[in-house]
């Protein structure tokens, strides 16, 4: 009696085990009595099944075309130390009364619009100003209601608070429109920009 013949006997004594599926159960022997000759139980012959190869499935890999490479706009190439941002939607150049006021309140701490680059958000090709700043090619950047995170720069700044960072001096202020029309703006705006161009 074969080990798997004795273990289904154990486990299946008088019940009848019926093949399913092509899984061979073996005949149940019934258990001999004492001093009896055993005979070897017959094995049933199970037929040759010839094994066909199942063909390989084609992997399909997905063309990928690259997306056409947009142009990247560069920032406007700069000319002088300080930096200034407006944003004006509707006119490319800046108001004329704007122009005078942000001239006399430079003048005032010792620079001018002449000798600034001055450029309107609204009208830039490409806004993003890190390389600009990384090859230091400004020394002051000073911002009138342009956020910085337009310009892709993570900075924390305080409104009228010079900040200087990695060598270039950044300040974030309200539109020159409002500036213009407000006292105290223009005060605390003078301050600010005394401040910041001592301790250059």
């Amino acid at each position: 009696m074969s080990s798997s013949s004795a273990l289904f006997q154990i486990l299946y004594q008088n019940e009848t085990l019926f093949r399913v599926g092509g899984i061979v159960a073996p005949d149940v022997v019934e258990t001999p009595m004492v001093g009896e000759p055993q005979s070897a139980p017959a094995t049933p012959e199970l037929p040759q099944v010839a094994a066909k190869a199942i063909p390989a499935t084609p992997v399909i890999k997905p063309v990928l075309t690259p997306a056409p490479a947009l142009p990247v706009a560069d920032f406007p190439a700069l000319l002088h130390r300080v930096l200034i941002l407006i944003d004006a939607p509707k006119q490319k150049e800046m108001a004329e009364s704007e122009s005078l006021f942000l001239d006399n309140i430079l003048k005032a701490v010792g620079h001018s619009v002449e000798k600034a680059d001055v450029l309107n958000y609204s009208f830039l090709k490409g806004p993003d100003a890190r390389k600009v700043l990384s090859e230091k090619k400004t020394n002051f950047f000073i911002t009138f209601g342009v956020p910085l995170i337009k310009l892709h720069l993570d900075l924390l700044l305080m409104p009228y608070t010079p900040k200087l960072v990695d060598g270039v001096w950044f300040l974030l202020t309200d539109s020159l429109a409002t500036i213009e029309a407000d006292r105290n703006l223009k005060k605390k705006l003078w301050q600010a920009l005394q401040k910041m161009f001592e301790m250059s």
